[in-house]
């Protein structure tokens, strides 16, 4: 499509110098930062800058991308057979492979319509500016692993996201008291209180929490694959000893709703029942959710702000300090992997190393009245 023709004050100038008529004065337009410069009155000088400016600003970029982009892939072009041929490889949990959809989509937008290879540095840098240091680092990951598989495949000649920055991640969130985690399970129903003493005794993420299930356990043991890591670290695998303590949890969470999970509830709408594997399966959304009501019908932080605010993942964190006061292997007990650990080695083969731990911690202090 032509551009539109310039007005007969303008034609004669150079690319965007401009005359106006009611100032008398020329004025210059930045295309790139779209900004208006004044220069002044003097027409000779307003053109000689205007010229000099454009020979330095406007390197006919956008023409050697458009030829380019005949001769390479554009990001948007790389990112979509990524996820095509990539991804499924990764064999990423369902959340994480939201998280990357919304990254992926953010890059796109940003950036997708640019050759692979004509990418800057300071582009990049630019566009991860415009989120929180979280979401940047988040950000910037993904657009590293695209570079490298860019690389790995002869599509650009070294990494340009790999030079960015990563920011700092100022933790805000505070840490549960143990007045404040009784308060809150004072204001919580049956079933979270059970989340709650659930994570306390055997110190896990929301997730593997909610997938607990009665049948896994066996011959004294709550048998638990950690979904965050369970293909990545033997430590994962998890033989949690029914002890006195946790049975009594488990005990607590038996009732009148016929349930598979540990961490259940009666729904109060059938709509609830859809993308669930039980109607009384909890999402980890919901339980988030209502741990939050329970938290601010508590009042037990009034001197928090909204982003100090401790959730339920907070009370993990209480539970491995109890364990490692009480001079326990804090963590064995998290699942998290140690440097001698060697049996990563055997991923994929058809058996795994269940690592024993003894979930026993005493937490009478939140739950005797």
């Amino acid at each position: 499509m032509m551009s539109r023709p310039r007005k007969k004050a303008n034609r004669d100038l150079p690319l965007n110098l401009y005359y106006s008529k009611d100032t008398k004065a020329y004025r210059y337009k930045d295309t790139i930062k779209n900004k208006w410069h004044n220069f002044g009155h003097d027409r000779q000088k307003a053109i000689k800058s205007a010229q000099t400016l454009n020979a330095k600003l406007m390197v006919s970029r956008d023409l050697i991308e458009a030829v380019m982009a005949d001769h390479t892939v554009t990001l948007r072009q790389f990112i979509n057979d990524y996820r095509e041929k990539v991804l499924p490889e990764k064999k990423l949990k369902e959340a994480t492979l939201d998280l990357y959809k919304i990254r992926h989509r953010q890059i796109g937008n940003a950036l997708g319509d640019k050759p692979l290879n004509m990418i800057t540095l300071k582009q990049i840098s630019d566009f991860l500016n415009g989120f929180s240091p979280r979401a940047s680092n988040q950000t910037r990951a993904n657009l590293i692993d695209l570079f490298n598989h860019a690389v790995a495949r002869g599509l650009v000649e070294s990494n340009v996201a790999a030079k960015t920055m990563k920011r700092s991640e100022d933790k805000q969130r505070k840490r549960h008291t143990k007045e404040g985690i009784k308060a809150i399970r004072e204001h919580a129903p049956q079933w979270l209180k059970n989340a709650i003493d659930l994570a306390l005794v055997i110190s896990q993420r929301r997730c593997d929490l909610l997938n607990l299930r009665f049948d896994g356990i066996r011959d004294g043991y709550m048998y638990l694959i950690q979904q965050k890591t369970g293909d990545q670290t033997d430590s994962a695998w998890l033989k949690l000893e029914i002890t006195p303590a946790f049975q009594k949890v488990i005990d607590q969470c038996r009732d009148d709703v016929d349930s598979p999970f540990l961490i259940h509830r009666k729904p109060d709408r059938k709509r609830e029942y859809a993308n669930k594997e039980h109607s009384t399966q909890i999402t980890g959304h919901y339980l988030s959710t209502e741990f939050k009501k329970a938290r601010d019908a508590a009042r037990c932080y009034p001197h928090y702000s909204a982003k100090e605010m401790p959730g339920l993942h907070e009370i993990r964190g209480t539970s491995l300090k109890m364990y490692q006061m009480a001079g326990k292997d804090a963590q064995k007990i998290a699942g998290h992997a140690s440097p001698d650990m060697t049996l990563n080695y055997l991923k994929g083969h058809e058996f795994a190393e269940w690592v024993e731990v003894s979930p026993d911690l005493d937490i009478s202090e939140f739950t005797d009245d």
